[in-house]
């Protein structure tokens, strides 16, 4: 009598595919919540752009952008955003100890946290379509500079939620060491909202936060995808910044390997 055949272990592909959609279903759950996020992000937007409409048309422009070019820029913030700010963390698994039953499993830790890492911020890209159809009815956004720079701004998008991934999931580490995620969490949103130029253009800056703000990660969420759209550096220069994120990714990523196999010593779940 022949036994019967082991099931086929599911493919690295097929985990990464199931984490990611069930973030995907966790995050469209709270339907008024998700609503009201699609709604609001667009008001955000509308609300930027007002702004400096309104001063852009008394100074004609401020560090090198007029009216066309700010508007564009802040489009393209907006989009980006929705890259940097969407994606699921996993604080509160470590802090509930949670963690636990994900050390006996075999699926690698932080891939499974960048699967559901993505399929969170698949729930929020409605968000950014909608931001975008009212900046393009209301404010016509400026065309990118050339083709070149289209596609290499799109490159340089792509780039963006692996580095804002493993800013989220090294900040989430901390927790392992705290007993509270919302102080590095709101602090993390800030320092990536001013460093990345979100807020204000980096121009602006004064030149110390600006040389500052270019040797961290999160200039490239909104600064260089935007400096190559609008032309302000020649393709050269944009193959430099992608080549620049390209970097970021794994070195953090890297980074993020490291951490874990220090956090997973401390064994000091908080709550579990």
């Amino acid at each position: 009598m022949t036994s019967a055949p082991l099931p086929a272990r599911p493919s690295a592909f097929s985990v990464d595919l199931a984490l990611a959609t069930v973030a995907l279903k966790r995050r469209l759950a709270y339907r008024m919540n998700w609503i009201f996020g699609v709604v609001l992000g667009g008001g955000e937007l509308l609300v930027s752009l007002t702004l400096w409409g309104t001063i852009l048309a008394e100074q004609g422009s401020v560090a090198g952008y007029d009216w066309d070019a700010m508007r564009t820029y802040y489009v393209i913030a907006f989009v980006t955003a929705t890259f940097v700010f969407s994606g699921s963390d996993t604080a509160q698994r470590i802090l509930d100890g949670s963690v636990a039953i994900d050390l006996l499993k075999p699926v690698d830790f932080q891939r499974a946290r960048a699967a559901e890492f993505y399929g969170g911020l698949a729930g929020s890209l409605p968000t950014m379509v909608v931001g975008l159809v009212i900046a393009l009815v209301f404010f016509t956004p400026l065309p990118p500079a050339s083709f070149a720079a289209g596609l290499l701004t799109l490159a340089s998008v792509a780039l963006i939620a692996p580095i804002a991934f493993s800013v989220v999931y090294l900040s989430t580490m901390l927790c392992f060491w705290t007993r509270s995620y919302h102080g590095i969490m709101w602090a993390r949103q800030t320092v990536v909202a001013f460093f990345s130029g979100a807020m204000v253009p980096l121009a602006i800056m004064p030149a110390p936060l600006q040389a500052l703000a270019w040797c961290l990660p999160f200039v490239h969420f909104t600064t260089t995808p935007s400096q190559i759209y609008l032309g302000r550096v020649d393709t050269l220069g944009a193959l430099g910044l992608i080549a620049a994120q390209a970097a970021w990714v794994v070195a953090l990523w890297l980074l993020g390997r490291w951490l874990w196999s220090r956090a997973v010593r401390a064994v000091t779940i908080h709550g579990g």
